[in-house]
């Protein structure tokens, strides 16, 4: 929150917690990593930063004790806007791409 800027973003924030975005049941949140995969610049000035990030969580009656039992892929897109504070966050739009089991096959 404290890197957002204006009404829209807080509640793009507020409205689409992690929990929210994934949209299945979590017991347990193991971890995650986030890969940057593109930054670009508008002639406004704004940066248009995509990643995708993937969450690490064990779900209901599974406990893995390390490394969640399951993994969701989720694609984030962040238009940011310099300000005197610093950059702040203007527009976030999350997007849950797939969610399944850790280890396929086993």
């Amino acid at each position: 929150m404290a890197w957002t800027s204006g009404d829209r973003a807080r509640k793009a924030v507020e409205e689409k917690i992690l929990r929210g975005v994934v949209r299945y049941p979590m017991e347990a949140l193991r971890g995650s990593s986030l890969e940057l995969e593109s930054r670009e610049r508008a002639p406004d000035g704004v940066v248009v930063l995509t990643a995708k990030q993937l969450v690490y969580y064990d779900p209901p009656g599974v406990t893995s004790g390390v490394g969640g039992a399951g993994v969701a892929t989720v694609r984030h897109c962040a238009r940011m806007m310099k300000t005197a504070a610093g950059w702040r966050v203007v527009e976030w739009s999350p997007t849950l791409l797939d969610v399944g089991p850790r280890r396929r096959g086993r």
